[in-house]
């Protein structure tokens, strides 16, 4: 039960809700599964998640990002108006919205995430 809890937890991460999550559960099993490919877009500096894939567009005018969202190929993600190419393709990525570190840097955090390795200066 605890891994489930904790599986849980995490899904909502990428779009899972816990009775989605459980869902796929009753499913048949996915078995020896490997990907194809795997493209790692790490936009250090590049456009905010408030313009792309968080845009919070129920938060106050304050929080919220700048452009309208639109509906993904994904239930309930979604994408920035800009991305409307990126939104056909939704089913064949996943959107990691929420990561932590403890560094105060984006340098030493950045290669944190890229290498699971603390970089010390």
């Amino acid at each position: 039960m605890c891994g489930h809890l904790w599986h849980a937890g995490g899904a909502g991460l990428f779009g899972l809700s816990l009775p989605r999550l459980l869902q796929a559960e009753q499913q048949q099993a996915f078995v020896n599964g490997r990907a194809k490919s795997v493209i790692f877009l790490f936009l250090f500096g590049g456009p905010s998640q408030l313009e792309t894939f968080d845009l919070k567009p129920d938060a106050p005018g304050k929080i919220r990002g700048p452009f309208k969202p639109i509906d993904s190929r994904t239930p309930g993600l979604l994408i920035g108006e800009h991305l409307p190419n990126t939104a056909k393709i939704s089913d064949r990525f996943c959107v990691v919205k929420t990561m932590t570190h403890s560094f105060n840097d984006h340098s030493g955090a950045g290669h944190y995430i890229q290498t699971g390795r603390r970089w010390d200066r």
